[in-house]
């Protein structure tokens, strides 16, 4: 019986030796940083000096597809730059709404010493499509890029990975959060609207909140003095454009009406002037002038920054959503922007249709889904009149910072310890700041 049980013993080592064999553990890879690097499918890289103090940094022409539905179709290559520290270290995840450069930089890679990778949004300059079919400028197929490069370089870093970007940057890492909710640890999203049509109300509202009533009727008296004497201001204003190397081509007119509009939302959006400098009914042609060029984005109306913002244009008119302006106190003085919209930023004739399901799914799953996510806006930021309100379905925070505007960080916050702290409860790593 003895013997009859050694065999029996004998006979199953023999069978289960071979399944245990079998299991091999994955080699170790040996490969150096920058053998991994170059060895990534798929990717362009060119080696630059190092801006910002990192131990490398990169250039990398991205291989993606133009439609990632169709995989075997066109292609095209997506502009991003590596900057590295260590494998080890976290990396912060910036896809830009709009384009980057080598200097480009993000809050949170600075304050935790690690690794950055920024990204062009497709269809911008440097990651343009031939053809350039508008039909394929959608968050979800924009999300899809970055999803892609988070996968690629994933086999490199292996640490928590944070999204950051602010404004349509904001947007940006919002968007691939909603599809690729498992890509990043946490996001950190800056001053990121969610914007409802073409013509949001909420902004007009807010316009007619923001500050003091006091500084709301200067900047509207403003706008109408720039009206009443167009005829004499529109010199001074065409003179910036050869003055500061550009060109403009629009219609004059017509032109100088959405400026008057626009200066509204810049003088709350980057509030850089204060509102007791706000010239008035005793300024001359050439004060009311250099206000207007002072606060204004006055680079938007030039022809290369036109044809640079379409791709924004685009997507605000079909999917991203656009602010209404505010024109009641306009309303008996303007010619040609009678019914202002987005459209006018957008040369040509365009032909899109705003689709308003792609930003109530990302709001609503935002809100039921959206964990491990900091908002952080500006009290004086027109975008805030579109700023996201978390719920208690997720882990997610918003801070708001008062009378801060669109350029507000971190560094800013009356809150930063709330940040910091949340950001090492998720992260599992301890932030020095």
């Amino acid at each position: 019986m003895d013997n009859f049980r050694i065999r029996i013993l004998f006979y199953l080592a023999i069978l289960i030796f071979p399944l245990f064999s079998c299991q091999k553990e994955d080699p170790e890879d040996t490969r150096t940083f920058l053998e991994k690097l170059y060895d990534l499918p798929g990717v362009e890289i060119t080696e630059i000096s190092p801006p910002h103090g990192h131990l490398y940094a990169f250039q990398l022409d991205i291989l993606q597809p133009v439609d990632h539905d169709n995989p075997g179709g066109p292609t095209f290559t997506q502009r991003a730059y590596l900057h590295h520290v260590d494998e080890t270290r976290p990396m912060v995840f910036g896809p830009s709404g709009y384009g980057v450069t080598p200097n480009s930089r993000q809050e949170l890679a600075s304050i935790l010493g690690c690794n950055m990778l920024t990204v062009t949004h497709r269809f911008f300059k440097e990651s343009e499509p031939d053809p350039y079919d508008w039909e394929y400028l959608t968050i979800e197929k924009a999300a899809a890029d970055h999803h892609h490069i988070v996968d690629l370089f994933k086999d490199i870093y292996k640490g928590v990975w944070i999204s950051s970007g602010a404004s349509k940057s904001g947007q940006a890492v919002l968007f691939h959060k909603r599809f690729w909710p498992d890509d990043v640890d946490a996001t950190v999203a800056y001053v990121a609207p969610i914007v409802f049509g073409t013509k949001d109300p909420r902004f007009i509202t807010f316009m007619n909140n923001v500050g003091t009533q006091d500084c709301r009727q200067k900047l509207e008296n403003y706008e109408c003095l720039l009206l009443q004497k167009r005829d004499s201001i529109i010199p001074y204003f065409l003179q910036w454009f050869p003055e500061n190397n550009l060109t403009f081509s629009l219609d004059t007119n017509e032109a100088f009406e959405y400026a008057v509009l626009e200066y509204h939302y810049a003088f709350w959006q980057f509030h850089r002037v204060d509102c007791s400098l706000v010239p008035g009914d005793g300024a001359t042609f050439r004060e009311l002038a250099d206000h207007l060029t002072t606060v204004l984005w006055m680079n938007t109306f030039s022809d290369y920054y036109m044809e640079y913002y379409k791709p924004y244009v685009y997507q605000a008119l079909t999917e991203t959503g656009y602010p209404a302006y505010i024109t009641d106190h306009l309303s008996d003085l303007l010619l040609d922007a009678t019914d202002p919209g987005a459209e006018f930023f957008f040369p040509g004739t365009f032909s899109g249709t705003y689709d308003p399901a792609p930003i109530n799914d990302i709001n609503n799953w935002l809100k039921t889904d959206g964990d491990n996510i900091i908002y952080i806006y500006g009290e004086y930021d027109p975008w805030s009149a579109a700023m996201f309100e978390p719920t208690a379905a997720t882990n997610a925070i918003r801070v708001i910072q008062p009378q801060a505007d669109h350029s507000v960080r971190i560094g800013d916050l009356d809150e930063k310890n709330l940040v910091m702290e949340t950001l090492e409860g998720w992260l599992g790593i301890e932030i020095v700041y």
